[in-house]
């Protein structure tokens, strides 16, 4: 079952940076991904783009979307990256149980993976995944992208499930747009 997560709430606690969001042919990279993208997540990317949060967070956009020149590795290169890590040093639970349902869209300056447990046929129902950059059994949040990063960056998830030493909640977060960093 989707759920439902206003991502006014996120914009209004963090506004995107002037310039920023990322356009392109999600049909298109869905088809190379093999799956639509959950919709706050295509949402995020159409307002804010690929970027940072406070230096110590980055939010991919498909490969795909982004122009020749971004930075690398982008989603795809984290997502293998994610996948080898987890398969290598990762504790399989009852929720996750192959690298191969992990696909990456951030990470955390102290080299955690954010991404999707992608079960299941809608995206829009994927819990958040935050895998710890030493391995060991990966966290899963039962809310999209948008409710995730709203939650971490007003601390109302605590503690924090990634290694940044931010204190998020105290103040207001800032995205910067990969152009403008």
């Amino acid at each position: 079952m989707a759920r439902e997560f206003d991502i006014d709430r996120l914009l209004d606690l963090m506004p995107p940076s002037e310039g920023g969001g990322e356009s392109g042919d999600w049909a298109a990279a869905g088809s190379a991904w093999g799956f639509r993208f959950p919709r706050d997540y295509a949402e995020f990317v159409a307002r804010y783009g690929q970027g940072e949060i406070d230096r110590s967070l980055t939010v991919f956009a498909p490969d795909e979307l982004m122009p020749a020149g971004a930075p690398q590795p982008g989603m795809r290169g984290m997502t293998e990256e994610a996948r080898w890590l987890f398969e290598e040093d990762g504790e399989p639970t009852e929720a996750v149980r192959s690298a191969e349902q992990i696909v990456a869209w951030g990470g955390s300056c102290t080299a955690d993976t954010l991404g999707w447990l992608t079960v299941g046929d809608d995206p829009d129902a994927w819990p958040v995944l935050v895998l710890g950059r030493n391995g060991g059994a990966p966290l899963v949040y039962d809310m999209g992208m948008a409710e995730f990063l709203h939650g971490l960056l007003s601390g109302g998830i605590s503690p924090s499930p990634v290694g940044a030493v931010v204190t998020w909640g105290e103040q207001p977060p800032r995205f910067v747009h990969w152009r403008a960093e």
